[in-house]
């Protein structure tokens, strides 16, 4: 019978957990920074406390009526406790859903193990107890559910040089399939955001002149890019990487896997302050791209648009490129609008193309404008890249127009998390006509700044909308800023989750309104 109880209990731990295991898969499979990660391990050992007074009262009635089927009592109650603790946290604030990957089954297996391994010791050490005939091998189990937090941690632990084996494997592959191509053309993209935009554009406009190849969507991870470069085409002559980081070190990492020759700073933002520390941080991890890059003889563009990468250009060494006014290339006569936005491109040497994209906002158009910088010193035609950017279509859910049959006008922004994205989002909204709604969940990872962050983008949020929808564990902050800012405490709304956001949207929007989502959670919180 103890045999049994282990095995099951262990299935019913790892099921409590799946929670959990979502928001740290969601965290990129780390600790920290994870606010929801920290609350779902709470509600746990709650669930875990309140599962052991529930148990022994069980336990109590099964004495009641008779020893034997004290055990029965507690395995029915055990099952039906984690399946509705399970499914009562299903969905819930997840902004995607639990995938097993390679790497979630391989933690999974170890969780189930090192479960039902503690859950086997608590039997054992139950059996010591004897009531009438009756070995009381479950009353120690609920012990299980308590510390079910630790034998989490415990499986993590054991599955780790399991995953840096596996990742070793993945990285040391991607190496040297990429060092084959002698001749690929490597470039690397990174910055607070703007990552995946400017790479798809650059793309596009490199595409007029070479095969290209891009990492997809937003793998920008050293996993995410061995992903990507499993699937290049071998005919590929360039080859875009994004790359991502949320602590000092991890560009230089990818870099180490990529090798570019080419680097491109989109723009340094206040994000992930929760991991960086400082902005400074930011701005050196960035950097460690252009380093690289230089020491290596490579070319480096930074979008001059921004203050930060300002410095970051009086500071580079080696061959490198400006972008905005006075530099490579720059955007002048530039109109925006519900349709996306029309300008002229000006070339170092005085060569112009006129362009129009369906892209929206005039940040997309600086977007457009580092990628054609780049485009340009690798050869391809003004003409070219104009054709390129008549073409270029939204990437998912930044700015994204989403067609729908009840007349709402529906802007998908809910990639986006930084002050600097979420302005120009504000900024775009004000281009169209009609009432105007914005549904926002807040900045997160802003450290010690997310108080006053979250403050002044409600005032933010004020000046362009008349109607706030404030979702999350930063709505209260929104909300002191948009009253702040003279909005009608009859228009704002706030909301504890999404699915209660979307339950308020029948009743609050009306046809011929616009309606902003902005500023999803990142993963993890």
């Amino acid at each position: 019978m103890e045999w049994i109880a282990a095995a099951l209990n262990g299935v019913l731990l790892w099921l409590v957990s799946v929670r959990a295991l979502n928001f740290w898969q969601q965290n990129g499979y780390r600790f920290d920074g994870a606010k929801k990660l920290r609350r779902q391990f709470l509600s746990q050992s709650l669930y875990g406390a309140a599962n052991a007074a529930a148990c022994y009262f069980v336990y109590a009635v099964g004495c009641a009526r008779g020893f034997a089927e004290c055990g029965w009592f507690y395995s029915a109650f055990c099952v039906l406790g984690a399946v509705w603790f399970y499914f009562s946290n299903k969905g819930k604030n997840a902004r995607t859903p639990l995938k097993f990957t390679k790497r979630c089954v391989r933690f999974t297996v170890f969780y189930l193990a090192t479960g039902a391994a503690v859950c086997l010791a608590l039997c054992a050490a139950g059996s010591a107890i004897v009531a009438g005939d009756v070995r009381l091998y479950f009353v120690f189990i609920p012990i299980a559910y308590v510390c079910a937090p630790l034998v989490f941690f415990a499986a993590a632990a054991l599955v780790y040089p399991v995953e840096q084996a596996v990742a070793r494997i993945y990285i040391q592959g991607c190496k040297k399939e990429l060092d084959a191509k002698t001749d690929l053309i490597r470039i690397g993209v990174t910055g607070s955001y703007g990552k995946t935009g400017v790479k798809n554009i650059l793309a596009a406009m490199l595409a007029e002149k070479y095969r290209v190849y891009a990492t997809p969507h937003s793998y920008n991870t050293p996993m995410g890019i061995c992903i990507g470069v499993r699937d290049m085409p071998a005919d590929a002559q360039v080859f875009i990487a994004e790359m991502g980081a949320k602590r000092r070190g991890e560009i230089s990492l990818l870099c180490d896997i990529v090798k570019p020759a080419c680097a491109v700073i989109t723009g340094i933002a206040a994000q992930h302050l929760a991991t960086f520390g400082t902005l400074q941080n930011i701005i050196d991890t960035k950097a460690e791209l252009s380093d690289y890059v230089s020491e290596r003889g490579g070319k480096s563009f930074f979008n001059t648009d921004n203050d930060y990468c300002k410095l970051m250009f009086r500071d580079a060494r080696g061959e490198k490129y400006r972008v905005g006014v006075g530099g490579q290339c720059y955007a002048k006569d530039v109109r925006t609008g519900e349709d996306g936005s029309s300008f002229t491109l000006v070339f170092s040497g005085g060569e112009c193309a006129a362009c129009k994209t369906r892209l929206l906002g005039e940040h997309n158009v600086s977007n457009i404008t580092l990628a054609a910088a780049v485009a340009f010193v690798y050869g391809v035609s003004p003409q070219k890249i104009a054709e390129a950017v008549g073409r270029l279509k939204p990437v998912p859910h930044r700015l994204e127009l989403v067609e729908n049959n009840a007349g709402i006008v529906i802007i998908d922004d809910g990639y986006n998390s930084n002050e600097e994205g979420a302005r120009a989002a504000l900024r775009t909204l004000a281009c169209f006509r009609g009432r105007k709604v914005v549904a926002c969940q807040g900045l997160a990872e802003m450290g010690e700044r997310e108080r006053v962050a979250n403050f002044e983008l409600g005032k933010e949020i004020a000046k362009a909308a008349d109607v706030a929808v404030l979702i999350g564990p930063y709505a209260d902050d929104m909300r002191e800023g948009v009253l702040s800012a003279g909005m009608d405490e009859q228009n704002v709304y706030v909301r504890k989750n999404l699915s209660e956001a979307q339950e308020l949207f029948s009743v609050v929007m009306r046809r011929g309104d616009v309606l902003l989502i902005e500023n999803d959670l990142p993963d993890g919180y």
